[in-house]
C-alpha cells in the first residue's frame, strides 16, 4: 500500500480506554510521531508500575521505524534503497538483512498476484507524476509503453548466498506499497521482546497489534466511507494486522473520471472499478502488500486472491451502479470474502451497517479458490 492518508479509523483504539474492562492492572501509554511521510500512533500496555519500561517501549519502537525510514525511503538520497537504484545495470548490489527480507517478500508477492503487486513500478508512478500529485497528467500511450520495458519483477534478482540483488538498467524499485507494513512488524518485534503485554502500531493507516488490550477484548478497525467522513462499518480482530488502499489520497481527475496513483504494473494505467480495498492478514507486511494487489487486480479476483490465502480476510468497496454510468455516492456496494457478522475461524469479524452499503459475500457466488501454499510470507522475528 502506497502513502495514504489514514483510511482506518482506529475506533478501538479510543474504546481501550473507555469501555474495555481493567484486568492486572495494564495501564496503556500512547505517544504521536510523523515518520516516513505519515502519522505514526503507538500505544503499549503494561502494569501500573512500570510507567518508565513504557515510554522506553515507545521510544524504541519509533526508533525501529524511523530506522527503516532511512533504509528504504524513496525521497532520501543517502537510503539504501537510493543507493540501489542508483546501481541499476551495474551487477550485484550488497544488502542490509532487512532490506534482503523486504525484498523477498515483494517478490514473493509479485509472484502470488501475477505482477498486480510489483516494486519496479516506480518508473510508471513518476511518469504519472503522483510523486507530486500537483504535478500529475495523463501520459502519452507511447511513454507508458516505454517505462513498462523497465517494469516487472523478474528484472529484480536476488542472490540468497550474498544477500545481493540485481536491477536491469532503467528499472527502478519503489518500496512504498509494502514498506510501512513492515516497519509495523519490525516495531512490534521490538515490543515483543521488551516484554510488553499488548501493543497497537499505526502507520499511516497500517495498523498492527500485539496481545490483546485490558478486559480480553478484540481490537476494533472502522471502515471509512470512500467519498463522506463517515463510518460504514467496523472490523473486530485479535491478532495481526488490517491495511486499506484506496483511489482517493493521491489522484487526478479528467473530464470527471479519477486516475489514482495506485497504477496496475502490467498495463501501466492505474486501477479502475474500485474505491477501496481491506486485508486482515496475519502481519502487517501481508496486509499492506496484499492491499495493494487485491486493489490493482480489482474487487472480484482482489478478494478471490485473498480467499486462497489462509489467515486472510477482505472487503472491497466498489460504486453502487457497477455500470460506472452515473455512478452514485448515497450508497457503496460492499464484497467481503466472508458473511458479515459472523467470525470466521481467524477470529476476524467484519461489520457493516445496512444502511449505509449493500453487502455481498464474494464466496456465495464463486467456488473458494484453490488455498495458494505459503501465501503468507513470514517476516523475521529477530530484531
Amino acid at each position: 500500500m502506497m502513502a495514504l492518508r489514514t483510511l482506518l479509523i482506529i475506533a478501538g483504539l479510543l474504546c481501550l480506554h473507555a469501555c474495555a474492562t481493567p484486568t492486572r492492572d495494564l495501564v496503556a501509554s500512547r505517544r504521536e510521531w510523523t515518520v516516513m511521510a505519515t502519522s505514526l500512533e503507538v500505544s503499549v500496555y503494561r502494569h501500573q508500575d512500570e510507567t518508565a519500561q513504557a515510554a522506553a517501549d515507545l521510544e524504541a519502537a519509533y526508533a525501529e521505524i524511523a530506522d527503516i525510514d532511512r533504509l528504504m525511503s524513496l525521497y532520501r538520497p543517502d537510503s539504501e534503497l537510493s543507493a540501489l537504484n542508483a546501481h541499476a545495470g551495474q551487477g550485484p548490489f550488497q544488502l542490509s538483512p532487512r532490506m534482503f527480507e523486504i525484498l523477498k517478500a515483494s517478490k514473493h508477492y509479485a509472484q502470488i498476484s501475477s505482477g498486480a503487486f510489483d516494486t519496479t513500478a516506480q518508473p510508471l508512478v513518476k511518469l504519472w507524476g503522483f510523486y507530486k500529485v500537483d504535478q500529475a497528467a495523463i501520459p502519452s500511450a507511447r511513454s507508458v509503453e516505454d517505462a513498462l520495458r523497465v517494469v516487472g519483477f523478474n528484472k529484480l534478482s536476488l542472490d540468497v548466498g550474498n544477500n545481493s540483488a540485481s536491477l536491469e538498467a532503467g528499472t527502478q524499485i519503489d518500496l512504498g506499497a509494502i514498506a510501512k507494513g513492515y516497519a509495523v512488524d519490525r516495531a512490534l518485534n521490538v515490543l515483543r521482546a521488551r516484554g510488553v503485554a499488548a501493543a497497537l502500531v499505526n502507520l499511516g493507516g497500517n495498523i498492527g497489534v500485539h496481545g490483546q488490550p485490558p478486559g480480553h477484548r478484540p481490537w476494533k478497525v472502522g471502515i471509512q466511507h470512500p467519498r463522506e467522513a463517515r463510518l460504514i462499518g467496523e472490523i473486530k480482530f485479535w491478532s495481526g494486522a488490517v491495511a486499506t488502499s484506496g483511489d482517493y489520497d493521491r489522484y487526478i481527475e479528467v473530464q470527471g473520471k479519477r486516475y489514482s496513483h495506485l497504477i496496475d504494473p502490467r498495463s501501466g494505467w492505474p486501477a479502475d472499478g474500485i474505491y477501496a480495498l481491506t486485508v486482515i492478514a496475519p502481519n502487517a507486511t501481508a496486509a499492506d502488500a496484499l492491499s495493494t494487489a487485491a486493489f490493482v487486480m480489482g474487487p472480484q479476483a482482489g478478494l478471490d486472491l485473498l480467499a486462497s490465502c489462509n489467515g486472510t480476510a477482505g472487503l472491497a468497496i466498489v460504486p453502487a451502479n457497477e455500470n460506472g454510468e452515473t455512478a452514485t455516492f448515497d450508497t457503496v456496494l460492499v464484497r467481503t470474502t466472508q458473511s458479515q457478522k459472523v467470525r470466521d475461524p481467524y477470529a476476524v469479524s467484519i461489520d457493516i451497517d445496512q444502511e449505509s452499503a449493500v453487502v455481498q459475500n464474494s464466496g456465495q457466488k464463486t467456488k473458494r479458490p484453490i488455498p495458494l501454499r505459503g501465501c503468507i510470507w513470514p517476516i523475521s522475528q529477530e530484531r
